[in-house]
């Protein structure tokens, strides 16, 4: 299965960590996010919805490129695949501190988000294929808890390059060099035998997967609005700049790491019903957004939604296995962070249009509605648990 290391051991803390390492950077995209209000004073003359767009539009390629990834891993090598798209992402995330035209940062992005869809799905297949059981469970939790890791190193350091210039702020994503260093040179290539090749090309989609990943993309909408729209919360709101946005954001993706690491211990004593006490984070965190007129009301409803992904997203991700033929899991995978990534990359979007027949006021009242059909969403997945044929089911 892996090369000729014969010290390679996936059980180690070590060799654990830089499995999971590649999970720092693959949703570092809108950790560029407290540039965003200084972008649009240089940039003012273009649309302030074109210039948020730097925050999000990595997700566009980002969800073609994983389509393939699954395909390109198998022909090529799952290290040598993931390697590539964590080269790209840190080349072309760096690239905007050398440009300062708006469509060539834009550009970057793109190229960025192959380096994104390059990567994501692996991240997790590396997990499938060297982990089973609670001990799965366990290391999707945590890596669903090194995500917001990366996001908080990366904002933390766009915070304070961001005192620099907007464009320094992108020398943040140096970090992601760091970790492709790291993992290289201690995770072998994974070696997939003829049975696992031939099973993976028989795959075909179906409803399960398709299901989860509109679950997936409607939840990731929710991380969103938090790491691209609280900036202009905080500015129109007077909370502060772009340096207390990225603080806010820190302590979010704090939230966000802790609920990873204890996902574990929550499933194993709560189940399904996991699911819902996501949803309800996000449901109540968002409406609590929506209102937030102060640092501290805001922050607390931040982290509030920091809560929902570590929960109901990784829940479906660590569930679909039961729903699926095994052979489907690098599908699964991909067409779930599709979903995930064009939940991402038309936020604002889908938040500007909910704001439409918003019964809320403040600066997005599209914030709120979104929390609202959450909160639907919430009490119809709780009715439908608890319906006389899933309660047998359950027992």
């Amino acid at each position: 299965m892996s090369d000729n290391q014969s010290n390679w051991d996936p059980k180690t803390g070590l060799h654990r960590f830089w499995i999971l390492a590649v999970s720092l950077v693959i949703t570092s995209g809108t950790a560029i996010s407290p540039a965003l209000p200084t972008m649009q004073l240089t940039f003012s003359s273009y649309p302030t919805t074109l210039v948020n767009m730097v925050a999000t539009i990595q997700q566009v390629p980002a969800f073609i490129v994983l389509l393939f990834s699954s395909q390109l891993a198998s022909k090529y090598g799952i290290k040598r695949i993931v390697g590539i798209g964590m080269l790209l992402m840190g080349i072309a995330g760096v690239a905007p501190a050398l440009l300062s035209n708006i469509w060539l940062v834009l550009l970057a992005r793109l190229i960025f988000g192959i380096g994104i869809g390059m990567t994501n799905s692996l991240a997790i297949t590396l997990i499938n294929l060297y982990y089973d059981g609670s001990d799965q469970a366990q290391m999707l939790g945590e890596r669903s808890a090194f995500e917001p890791i990366g996001v908080c190193v990366i904002n933390l350091l766009a915070g304070l390059f961001l005192s620099i210039s907007w464009q320094a702020s992108f020398l943040a994503y140096a970090f992601i060099f760091v970790v492709l260093v790291g993992f290289w040179k201690v995770v072998p290539e994974y070696h997939f035998s003829r049975q696992e090749k031939r099973g993976s090309d028989r795959v075909k989609l179906s409803w399960p997967i398709v299901w989860s990943a509109v679950f997936c993309g409607t939840l990731t909408v929710g991380m969103a609005i938090v790491n691209v729209l609280t900036p202009s919360v905080v500015v129109a709101n007077h909370m502060g700049d772009g340096t207390t946005a990225s603080f806010i954001i820190t302590i979010y993706t704090i939230g966000s790491m802790v609920m990873g690491f204890l996902f574990g211990a929550i499933f194993k004593a709560f189940k399904r019903y996991v699911l819902l006490a996501g949803l309800l984070c996000m449901g109540l965190g968002t409406l609590l957004m929506n209102s937030a007129d102060n640092v501290y009301t805001l922050t607390i409803a931040v982290v509030i939604i920091g809560f929902a992904y570590p929960l109901s997203g990784t829940y479906i991700f660590n569930t679909i296995d039961n729903r699926i033929p095994k052979e489907a899991d690098g599908l699964a995978n991909s067409i779930l962070l599709v979903g995930c990534n064009v939940g991402t990359a038309f936020a604002p979007a889908i938040v500007s249009f909910l704001g439409i027949f918003s019964p809320f006021n403040g600066q997005n009242p599209g914030i709120g509605m979104y929390g609202l059909l959450i909160l639907i969403m919430t009490v119809v997945f709780f009715l439908l648990m608890i319906g006389p044929k899933n309660h047998r089911h359950s027992k």
